[in-house]
């Protein structure tokens, strides 16, 4: 990507062979660039969301209905966000401290405000990740979808709580994970083979479709000496067919009280209307759209970084990538191609833990590192001009300052161009040339454009009356900046 520095304006004026050049600087870039966060707790990271962001049902690891349904509940070591897998945002981040709020059912609509404002009455996180808006695409059958406005309104609330927060507590980061698709789950999963019933639209159907012919309901370990027991219960479950034990037992695992109610039957469940899922489809591209509009708009807002991460939202599950105990959750697997996705759409516009000072946070945080080092430019600086001599075309790459950088390469630069003499018009001579302003780009390759215009907007060919050349100071999120480095003279 370009970024455009135009040049033009009103300030230091010249003339020379009765062109009258001006020059202002107007940097478009990505963000303003504010160096806020919360300091309270600088090593720390809040994940609010729903049954995803607490890997509900993520270990499908089992062979019969004992196994499986032990397995059912909760498997927070492997959340895509706050879990202690390799993948996870949280071990990438480098935290060393979680406040979890995400809730199994939670939705953009119900709890999205009590989510942000627990984390932030808990004295805030470094960053702050919401995988929220699936439950919003799946109500109860018979129920309706929020529209676009209501939807777009939550988030708004959600993140003018963040962004506006006391400084103690508002976060570096913000990160907003996509809506998965979940019509593409349905149509990808119905038909598929459930551990316990036929298909799996039997356990979407609130638990109400047959049980499968094949299942085990326990499986001999060399390990238990009970082991002589599934024989039994194979043999009585094969004659008999157990239906409403094993209903009840599914159920149970469920923690379903009441009628049993599958949820997202609006979706799921076979009887609910055909006109349903094309609407949840729709809707689901608004919500992700509104996702996206909100970040870009809150972005930079009290200098925090507002990321929207649009890949879970795209992605096509397959079925070894849903849990075998429900049909319907990600499995390790698929919290794994969640964290991987996330991560890879926001790592590059993401502050970094540990790169710049603050108060220490209580229970497992830890002081964090001292960064004193600033980015360098690396080698491979190259140009060129373009459309007719009027823009210079810059092309560099920032590197972390040491090996032991721990803020790595990612940074900020501020633009100067000089021109060598030949041509008056600019003033821009005296090193290191005039000041143009700062530029975010999320990548260590950095690219850039400086567009001369005359007074009245036309381009001017500056580089056809003399050589030209920009010179930049990279920075980092703690703010260090060091040297200023002068590009090849164009």
């Amino acid at each position: 990507m370009i970024c455009v520095v135009q040049l033009t304006g009103i300030a230091e004026e010249a003339k020379m062979q009765g062109r009258i050049i001006s020059l202002a600087a107007v940097v478009v870039a990505m963000a303003t660039v504010d160096d806020s966060r919360a300091t309270s707790y600088p090593n720390r990271i809040t994940c609010e969301g729903d049954s995803l962001s607490r890997a509900f049902n993520a270990d499908d690891d089992c062979d019969d209905l004992l196994e499986c349904i032990a397995n059912f509940g909760d498997d927070l070591a492997h959340s895509y966000s706050c879990g202690t897998m390799a993948n996870s945002l949280r071990t990438r981040l480098g935290a060393t401290a979680t406040v979890h709020r995400g809730k199994n059912g939670a939705t953009w609509m119900s709890d999205s405000a009590a989510q942000t404002a627990e984390g932030l009455a808990a004295g805030g996180s470094h960053t702050v990740v919401i995988g929220l808006g699936g439950n919003d695409l799946l109500p109860a059958l018979g129920g309706t979808l929020p529209t676009q406005a209501e939807f777009r309104g939550r988030v708004q609330a959600a993140l003018g709580q963040l962004v506006n927060a006391s400084p103690t507590t508002r976060p570096a980061n913000v990160i907003l994970v996509s809506a998965p698709n979940v019509v593409q789950l349905y149509n990808t999963m119905r038909t598929r083979k459930h551990f316990a019933f036929e298909t799996c639209q039997g356990i979407w159907d609130d638990f109400q479709g047959p049980i499968s012919s094949g299942l085990k309901v326990c499986e001999p370990k060399w390990w238990n000496p009970l082991s002589w027991l599934c024989g039994v219960a194979n043999l009585l479950q094969k004659w008999t067919n157990w239906v409403g034990g094993l209903k009840s037992a599914v159920v149970w695992a469920w923690d379903v009280v009441g009628t049993p109610r599958f949820p997202g039957g609006y979706v799921l469940n076979s009887a609910a209307p055909a006109s349903n899922r094309p609407l949840a489809a729709a809707r689901h591209a608004e919500f992700n759209t509104v996702l996206a509009e909100e970040a870009a708009r809150y972005d930079g807002t009290n200098g925090v970084r507002v990321v929207f991460a649009p890949s879970v939202g795209t992605y096509a599950f397959d079925s070894g990538q849903v849990s075998k105990l429900d049909c319907f959750h990600a499995n390790r697997a698929g919290q794994k191609v969640i964290a991987d996705r996330t991560w890879n759409d926001a790592n590059q516009s993401l502050y970094r833990i540990g790169t710049y000072g603050g108060a220490v946070g209580v229970g497992s945080d830890v002081t964090p590192v001292t960064d004193t080092i600033a980015p360098r430019v690396g080698t491979g600086w190259s140009g060129s001009w373009a459309s007719n001599w009027t823009a210079l075309r810059q092309e560099l790459t920032t590197v972390a300052g040491t090996a032991a950088d721990p803020s790595g390469n990612f940074a900020t630069l501020e633009i100067w161009a000089q021109n060598y003499g030949y041509d008056g018009a600019y003033g821009c001579t005296a090193s290191p040339g005039c000041y143009l302003g700062k530029l975010r780009e999320p990548t260590v390759a950095h690219a850039f454009e400086v567009a001369y215009q005359n007074p009245y907007g036309n381009p001017d060919p500056a580089g056809y009356y003399d050589y030209w050349r920009t010179w930049v100071k990279p920075s980092d999120a703690k703010g260090n900046a060091g040297t200023l480095y002068a590009g090849p003279w164009f």
